[in-house]
C-alpha cells in the first residue's frame, strides 16, 4: 500500500476487498473477521482502516502498538485485565494503549474504524 499525499476515505460500507481472518486467541464462539486497510505510512508504522467481527470472545494484546477505535456499527465489550467491562456501541471511541492485554466480547457483530501507531520497528 502506498502513502498518498491526498485525503484518504475510509470506506465502511463495502468490504468486498477486505482480508478475512480469525482470532489467534479465541475464548469462545466461532468469530470471523474482515480487515480492510485503507492507509499506511511511515513504512507501516501507521495504519488505518476498517475491521468487522462476528459473535464470539477473543483475547487482545497490543504488543508494540497503540490503537484508536471508533465503533461504526454494532456493539461490543472490551474487558480489562482486571475484569472491568467497557461497553461500546456505534458512535463510541476509545484507545487501547500499548501493552493492553484484555479481551473482546461480541454478541452479534461489530464494525470499527481503527488507527494503529506501532511503537516498535
Amino acid at each position: 500500500m502506498t502513502t498518498p499525499a491526498t485525503l484518504v476515505r475510509i470506506e465502511t460500507r463495502d468490504l468486498r476487498q477486505a482480508t478475512p481472518g480469525r482470532p489467534s486467541r479465541p475464548i469462545h464462539g466461532d468469530t470471523n473477521y474482515l480487515t480492510l486497510e485503507s492507509f499506511s505510512a511511515q513504512h507501516g508504522q501507521l495504519s488505518s482502516g476498517v475491521w468487522e467481527a462476528t459473535a464470539g470472545a477473543f483475547r487482545s494484546h497490543c504488543a508494540g502498538y497503540v490503537e484508536f477505535c471508533h465503533i461504526v456499527e454494532g456493539s461490543c465489550r472490551v474487558v480489562d485485565p482486571d475484569g472491568t467491562r467497557h461497553s461500546f456501541a456505534a458512535g463510541d471511541s476509545f484507545v487501547l494503549p500499548e501493552g493492553f492485554a484484555g479481551h473482546w466480547e461480541v454478541d452479534e457483530r461489530v464494525k470499527k474504524v481503527f488507527f494503529i501507531a506501532r511503537t516498535t520497528g
